[in-house]
């Protein structure tokens, strides 16, 4: 097993050199960390991490807490966080809460635990008091509390690309899915935004919440053929990139034509809105500045940073059209 005295005569250094250049104290020459990057490096050395984090009182691990890394835009976000942090020297462990309170609840206690630098919270638990967790946190498009950050996709700009998307099209009965109301979270400024516009243009818009942490895509094809059945006369259905999904495939079994017969419009800008046939229009959410931020903002708040803000909304820039079929 290699050790940092190893490292030190491979460097031609002191010990303590060693360990003021692992845990990052102290001024070292550019020419002297080279030379200890190189024996690190030579000798594949692995720091031993819980005498590190005694000494330094920092773990560099970080909690990522979401209710289904299946489901896309989770899946998206996650990839594009473990990118940034991995970036920055942190690892992460991610919580897959399988939208159970009380698995969370074992996962934050293990976190804790563990004693990582901080968590980041993109669950949709509605029964856990998140302000009372010694930790820093950062909320991922929920609002948890009026002192925990947020950090969320410009969604009012999203609804309206969206609502302009269906009046271009001509549509006059448009459906939107929406996530239940008993989770508090940012996306719901785009639907209210949705419906306004909607009314504002004279077309019907028909709102529907989908169940507490539905997520599994076999629950949207079910909402899908009760949707087509409730509503004859259906021309317009806007949702999140699966439940649009599901019920464009529910529509092309019964004969539809799409997008003659029913114009369907998703959410989030997933790889899912480019594997159907034919192909779903989308609003994009900007992954990687979303996830950016998110560590930005949880960064500063383990560093005792003062936030010069609460809420930070990440700009959409526009919707991904090239999957209209005409």
């Amino acid at each position: 097993m290699v050790t940092i005295t190893d490292v030190a005569q491979a460097a031609g250094v002191s010990k303590n050199t060693v360990s003021r250049y692992l845990n990052q104290r102290g001024y070292i020459s550019d020419k002297t960390r080279a030379a200890i990057q190189a024996a690190i490096d030579e000798l594949h050395y692995q720091p031993n991490q819980i005498a590190r984090s005694l000494y330094t009182h920092k773990t560099n691990l970080i909690g990522l807490v979401i209710p289904d890394v299946e489901h896309p835009f989770f899946s998206a976000i996650t990839a594009q966080i473990e990118d940034e942090l991995d970036a920055r020297g942190y690892k992460m462990i991610l919580c897959n809460t399988l939208h159970s309170s009380k698995k969370e609840r074992k996962y934050l206690d293990l976190l804790i635990a563990n004693k990582v630098d901080g968590i980041i919270i993109g669950s949709h638990s509605i029964d856990i008091n998140y302000s009372d967790i010694d930790a820093p946190i950062v909320a991922l498009d929920r609002n948890l509390s009026e002192d925990i950050p947020v950090v969320a996709a410009d969604h009012a700009k999203g609804g309206e690309i969206a609502a302009d998307a269906f009046i271009e099209h001509g549509c006059h009965k448009v459906i939107q899915l929406v996530s239940s109301g008993y989770v508090k979270t940012p996306s719901s400024k785009r639907h209210e935004v949705f419906t306004k516009r909607m009314c504002e243009a004279g077309v019907t818009c028909i709102v529907q919440e989908l169940q507490l942490n539905q997520f599994e895509f076999q629950t949207y094809l079910k909402t899908a053929d009760e949707i087509l059945d409730s509503y004859p006369g259906l021309d317009g259905v806007f949702s999140a990139d699966p439940v649009t999904a599901a019920i464009q495939r529910q529509a092309l079994a019964r004969g539809m034509r799409i997008p003659d017969d029913i114009f369907m419009f998703g959410y989030d800008g997933t790889f899912l809105a480019e594997a159907v046939f034919p192909p779903l229009p989308t609003v994009a959410q900007p992954y990687d500045q979303i996830a950016k931020t998110v560590v930005d903002v949880l960064m500063k708040k383990i560093n005792g940073e003062k936030l010069e803000k609460m809420s930070y909304i990440i700009p959409i820039s526009g919707r991904n059209m090239t999957a209209v079929s005409n």
